[in-house]
């Protein structure tokens, strides 16, 4: 009995007049030296939005980078913004390529990266898969399959959802910790580790104020959950030092190898200082030395595209 070989769903898009002329005009914006670059990356954009657009979702690409004239000069970016969920990155792979190019300016703040297959006219674009994880390159034997991606949308549409309720505070009072009061998804360690790692997170010979909370990273973490951990020095004054932990959750000994820790001024334009877990890590960890009354920063925890920031005022 002869087997039947399924083939991978794929979505393939006409490319018309309308796009090219969009290509035309961004590729022109771009310069002459980033001209074909520009011209496929934007065709890879319009196969995407036209394609969401088609499923219901709304998009935004009048406002992302891909049609930013600054952005194009200087960046390999092929973006698109879908409302109420995130950045995508349409990487442009030609008819005889076998990777997927993530060049590393986009390598952050997108939530996804969709390789869409050009035909040799540039007639039509055809949506082979996507994957989270940025890479100089991607084998297209590594994607995943294109038929899960409007349900890896719409998880992500649920999650920011539940990001932005209106009653998520807009920063973390430090100060009202000295004074007992702390936000409700801030848990003591007890509450979050076993007794074991307890023993571990607290220091010696002091009684520090020490909160944690769990990070959901969603699908990037493939299972595992970590925990941001917080510690503030036992008795306030006019500046702390104020020290970041993450740790795994759960029966996780070691973080997964690529989780980073920043630590960014108020504006999230700048980071400070960082930190990655490696392979076998049980834990990352930053100091800030001195926190002074009335100033704000910004922690993210990420992995891949997925990323969880906090914002932190004295």
């Amino acid at each position: 009995m002869m087997s039947k070989t399924i083939e991978p769903v794929t979505f393939t898009i006409p490319l018309s007049f309308a796009a090219h002329d969009i290509a035309q005009q961004y590729a022109q914006l771009s310069g002459p030296k980033k001209f074909k670059q520009a011209y496929l990356n934007t065709l890879a954009v319009y196969a995407v939005d036209y394609y969401l657009r088609l499923m219901g979702f709304e998009t935004n690409w009048e406002h992302s980078d891909s049609r930013d004239s600054v952005m194009l000069k200087f960046l390999d970016v092929a973006d698109l913004d879908v409302v109420g969920i995130g950045k995508i990155e349409c990487r442009p792979v030609l008819p005889d390529a076998g990777n997927c190019h993530i060049p590393f300016d986009v390598w952050d703040d997108r939530i996804c990266y969709v390789a869409v297959q050009l035909n040799q006219s540039l007639q039509a674009a055809t949506l082979l898969g996507f994957t989270q994880t940025a890479a100089a390159e991607i084998p297209l034997t590594n994607l995943r399959k294109f038929d899960n991606f409007l349900e890896y949308l719409n998880d992500r549409r649920q999650t920011a959802t539940a990001n932005t309720k209106s009653d998520r505070p807009q920063f973390i009072n430090l100060k009202q910790w000295f004074d007992g009061v702390f936000e409700e998804t801030w848990l003591t360690v007890e509450q979050l580790f076993n007794p074991q790692k307890v023993e571990l997170i607290r220091f010696k010979n002091v009684v520090p104020i020490v909160r944690g909370q769990q990070i959901d990273l969603g699908m990037e973490l493939a299972g595992a959950a970590v925990a941001l951990i917080v510690t503030l020095p036992p008795k306030s004054d006019s500046e702390v030092e104020v020290t970041l932990q993450v740790h795994p959750i759960g029966d996780s000994v070691y973080l997964p190898k690529g989780v980073k820790l920043m630590v960014q001024d108020e504006s999230a334009e700048t980071v400070l200082i960082d930190a990655e877990a490696r392979d076998a890590d049980n834990f990352i960890q930053l100091k800030i030395d001195s926190v002074e009354s009335g100033e704000c920063f910004k922690v993210t925890v990420a992995l891949g595209a997925a990323s969880v920031t906090e914002k932190f005022c004295f």
